[in-house]
């Protein structure tokens, strides 16, 4: 399944991860809005370093061959795309929330979401 950024929502999303989480810019903004300590930002911002957009992307791909494998030949195009930072049992994580429109023969056949939660570079969870 061949996933399809039109609008450049995925790609914007993943810069924003690189640009400012894993490379540390801004993570003091970052802890204000989100009331989340800056020493764990900074702690997962290094967990971060190395993580690569062929890593997340190829999570989501396996996650959309998973759930829509049977459609062979379909398409998924991203809709929207959205980055967050919380906390799981005081840990931090990005999430990251993407919806797909799932196309066959150029006809919507379906709507999906795929959410990302990314621990470390080697801890990503996908539901």
């Amino acid at each position: 399944m061949q996933i399809i950024d039109k609008n450049g929502y995925l790609d914007a999303a993943l810069g924003y991860i690189e640009r400012v989480i894993i490379s540390g810019r801004g993570l003091r903004q970052i802890a204000q809005k989100t009331r989340i300590n800056e020493d764990l930002l900074k702690s997962l911002s290094l967990s971060l370093v190395g993580l690569s957009e062929n890593d997340v992307m190829s999570k989501i791909q396996e996650k959309l061959e998973e759930r829509h494998g049977f459609l062979s030949g379909a398409d998924a195009e991203v809709c929207s795309a959205y980055v967050d930072i919380s906390l799981e049992k005081k840990l931090p994580y990005l999430l990251l929330r993407s919806a797909f429109e799932i196309m066959m023969d150029g006809q919507k056949d379906d709507t999906t979401e795929i959410e990302i939660k990314i621990f470390s570079r080697k801890n990503i969870q996908i539901s």
